[in-house]
């Protein structure tokens, strides 16, 4: 959070820049709302809430530093499918 309350100052230093952290729990939702999910009976990919907010930092074209952070306890199924999707 420093380098927010920096970035925030009148003067801040040249190395600062904004900071926008995209945060969510992973554990609140099920793998499917998580990571998105293929419906074989439309043939249709639906995105999940972070390939959302991965897609959303990416496409957002500001110098500002970009954090996507999976805030909540760790899960070895959630853990091990994100290593699969990466």
């Amino acid at each position: 959070h420093s380098y927010q309350w920096m970035s925030k100052q009148a003067n801040p230093h040249p190395n600062v820049r904004k900071t926008r952290i995209y945060c969510f729990n992973p554990k609140s939702i099920s793998l499917g709302e998580l990571y998105g999910n293929y419906s074989p009976a439309t043939s249709e990919w639906s995105d999940g809430l972070a390939s959302s907010l991965v897609r959303m930092a990416n496409n957002d074209t500001t110098d500002d530093k970009k954090w996507v952070l999976f805030d909540g306890p760790i899960d070895a199924v959630w853990v091990e499918n994100m290593n699969t999707v990466l």
